[in-house]
């Protein structure tokens, strides 16, 4: 479940540092208004929580970013089964750091021990258990698979950024990178995921698309299509693919497009036939989740 990154900001952020440090203890909820037109959707007031630094170092190589090829949610244009994690493409032997304080409550091999759709999936891997509820008062878990190398053990407590392993492509990897997770309630679940973009720490000066494709009577849109793009870079993005995926229950998207610079992005739909089915200018603002609502006709 590799393919090449593609990356859409040349210089290497930084995280900023009104997020830092993380704590093991339960994060404060950070609460912004939303601006957009209330719809029985979208909730007045929504709360954010970018609790969890990044799995990878930040380096110049800018390989902490999320790939963008097979997000969360993805199915990769209907080739593969929908992704219920993101990815991080790296070298083989790539530290791999704890994304808050925890416990691990995993770490080893699961090729006889089912913590994926079936056994030795994720290859070599760890979960850890963090002192983090989630907006609907779930304990988070975050899962690192693939791994070349597990260098902590079950029990472990670990901190914030400590190396725990080694980036590989064990289990059903194609190439080496690490597959990314977070869970709630249960550990062992894979299918208690939700949108890890939405819980890592911004960079400086960036901010989060998200936001709800769906028909008049309510219902989420799959797979569908769209641009996003400033006059200086273009993203791609489909709505989740499948009903196994977990949406947020506070923020209730369908797509997030993270890691966007600040300024303005126009938001492009179109249908099977190429015509254009949905247009909006947004203004993305640093350090926070800016949130659409798009009503499709048909």
């Amino acid at each position: 479940i590799m393919l090449n990154s593609l990356l859409s900001v040349a210089q290497s952020p930084t995280p900023h540092p009104i997020f830092q440090p993380i704590h093991s203890t339960p994060a404060p909820t950070v609460t912004r208004d939303i601006e957009q037109t209330p719809t029985a959707h979208v909730p007045s007031l929504k709360r954010e929580h970018p609790f969890l630094n990044r799995p990878i170092a930040i380096n110049s190589d800018n390989t902490h970013w999320v790939d963008q090829t097979y997000p969360y949610g993805s199915t990769q244009w209907g080739t593969k089964d929908v992704h219920l994690g993101v990815e991080f493409v790296n070298p083989r032997f790539t530290p791999v750091l704890s994304a808050a304080d925890g416990e691990v409550v995993y770490a080893g091999s699961d090729a006889n021990f089912l913590v994926g759709p079936y056994e030795d999936y994720y290859g070599n891997v760890i979960i850890i258990a963090h002192d983090i509820l989630s907006l609907d008062d779930k304990q988070i878990f975050t899962l690192y698979g693939h791994l070349d190398r597990v260098e902590v053990e079950t029990s472990d407590r670990v901190t914030d950024q400590q190396r725990i392993g080694r980036v590989g492509y064990t289990g059903i990897a194609l190439g080496p990178h690490l597959h990314f997770e977070v869970r709630v309630d249960d550990p062992f679940d894979y299918t208690l995921t939700r949108n890890p973009e939405l819980w890592l720490q911004y960079y400086e000066d960036h901010g989060m698309l998200a936001g709800f494709v769906h028909t008049p009577d309510g219902e989420p849109v799959m797979e569908h299509r769209l641009v996003v793009r400033s006059d200086t870079l273009t993203r791609e993005v489909f709505t989740y693919g499948s009903d196994r995926v977990n949406i947020d229950p506070i923020w209730q998207e369908n797509f997030t497009v993270g890691d966007l610079p600040v300024g303005d992005y126009e938001i492009v739909m179109l249908d099977s036939g190429g015509r254009v089915v949905y247009r909006e200018t947004i203004t993305i603002e640093a350090y926070k989740i800016n949130f659409v609502d798009i009503l499709l006709d048909e």
